[in-house]
């Protein structure tokens, strides 16, 4: 079973690294700092011992080597012995106990010791220099006293570890601190969700924002934007249930009583006749109920992926394929215009069904013997697709309305669903087009104009 996520979990393992880093870092700055201070301490103290010994020299210039005391003094047994040396610039050595090396600028006489890392036998050690006059032998005295460097790293590397725990202490404090103020934070969202407990089901409204923290106002804003696509569909679902009831209320009626016309004379010619009208009105109804799909899916909220659509191609085939209708109801199709290259980005089934209906619409008025023009062109930016038809047409005042689902103008001659132009309307608009009308040629019949941007 898979683990909830949790967001004070999530939290504390976000801050674990960084701080576990911190952790790290703050031991390698104590270590530093820690070594910084322990070497300025033993310098000083460096420096100190040289000085006494400068002291303790003074008292024997002139001869030859220290007195007992001062070396009792400087060779007593410790874990880091402190080496020194006194040289004579003009007499060679005169007193040491390791040979070290003379200072790399050698020190003004009188001035303060010079300090300076050097490497004796492989060994690395702290050195301090300072020189002196010998006035008696007219000569120059350097005093170098050195020690070893492990005196100073253990005293760091104590300080290192008497200081990690306690880091480690705050930075478990910090934590616990945090999943505290998390745990109360989260609380902050108790009339969020006591809000949505509390909600009908067919409430769809939008959240009461003024309760809610602004660190979670986008997560609010995104739940009302769902609730909205919600209440959209609901409306779509119960608009198309109130289309599907008018718009079949008709036809089932009507079959009904064609059925009850055969079952009360069943004679063969009174039969034939019902089941011709049942075959119309089954007709009908199934065209209306394709209709009240296709209208469905253009006024769903979800926007198909769209792809290059050529329309002149898509027409010129559209209309090969609708010829033989035409002429079973004696009425001339025919197409005019490109060939190809009328390109727009769309989706081609909906694009074909815009097609399809105007198509239809344009057949039902044109009358017997009429005519039906369906025309592809480009203008500038523009893909204009128009469908003209030979039949009475449709008043300007109608126009407008014409795309209003189930209106049929007063004079329509025709029974239909009255939905075949608000399907291209609702098509149009999903591809940021446009659904016009105008009078047919020489003034006579309708003009239907969809535009689209071209490609």
């Amino acid at each position: 079973m898979a683990r909830v996520p949790s967001l004070r979990r999530r939290l504390l393992t976000i801050l674990a690294v960084p701080l576990a880093l911190a952790w790290i870092g703050s031991g390698a700055l104590i270590y530093v700092l820690a070594l910084h201070y322990a070497n300025l301490n033993f310098d000083r103290s460096l420096v100190e011992t040289a000085r006494a010994l400068e002291r303790m020299a003074h008292s024997d210039a002139g001869s030859e080597a220290l007195s007992p005391q001062v070396r009792i003094l400087m060779e007593s047994e410790t874990d880091d012995p402190t080496w020194y040396s006194v040289r004579s610039l003009q007499h060679g050595v005169l007193a040491a106990n390791r040979d070290l090396p003379l200072p790399a600028t050698p020190p003004a006489t009188g001035a303060a010791p010079r300090l300076e890392s050097v490497t004796v036998d492989g060994q690395s050690l702290r050195m301090a220099s300072l020189a002196l006059h010998d006035a008696a032998a007219d000569a120059t005295i350097i005093i170098s006293v050195a020690e070893g460097l492990r005196a100073r790293r253990a005293l760091a590397r104590e300080i290192l570890v008497g200081a990690l725990p306690v880091v480690l202490l705050l930075i478990a404090i910090v934590l616990a601190l945090v999943w505290v103020g998390v745990s109360r934070g989260l609380r902050l969202l108790d009339p969020l969700v006591e809000q949505l407990e509390q909600r009908r089901a067919r409430d769809l409204a939008p959240l009461d924002q003024d309760k809610v923290p602004s660190e979670i106002r986008p997560l609010t804003q995104t739940i009302d934007a769902l609730l909205q696509r919600l209440r959209t569909l609901l409306e779509l679902q119960e608009r198309f249930i109130a289309d599907a009831a008018h718009q079949l209320r008709t036809p089932l009626a009507g079959l009904r009583l064609q059925a009850e016309r055969a079952l009360a004379d069943p004679r063969p010619e009174s039969v034939r006749a019902a089941l011709a009208h049942v075959e119309r009105l089954s007709a009908g109804a199934g065209r209306a109920a394709g209709q009240l799909l296709t209208l469905a899916r253009t006024q769903a909220g979800e926007h198909p992926a769209f792809t290059r659509v050529d329309l002149a191609h898509l027409a010129r085939d559209y209309v090969a394929e609708r010829v033989p209708d035409a002429l079973s109801q004696h009425i001339d199709l025919g197409y005019e215009g490109r060939h190809t290259g009328a390109v727009v980005q769309g989706d081609a089934v909906m694009l074909r069904e815009a097609l399809v209906n105007l198509v239809d619409n344009a057949l039902n008025h044109a009358g017997e013997h009429g005519s039906v023009t369906v025309s592809v062109a480009q203008e500038l930016r523009t893909v204009v697709v128009a469908v003209e038809d030979s039949g009475p047409g449709v008043a300007e005042q109608w126009w407008p309305r014409l795309g209003e689902r189930f209106f049929r103008p007063p004079e329509a001659a025709r029974v239909g669903s009255g939905l075949g132009l608000a399907i291209v309307l609702r098509i149009a608009e999903r591809h940021g087009g446009t659904l016009g009308f105008a009078h047919g040629h020489n003034g006579r019949g309708l003009r239907a104009i969809v535009r689209l941007p071209a490609s």
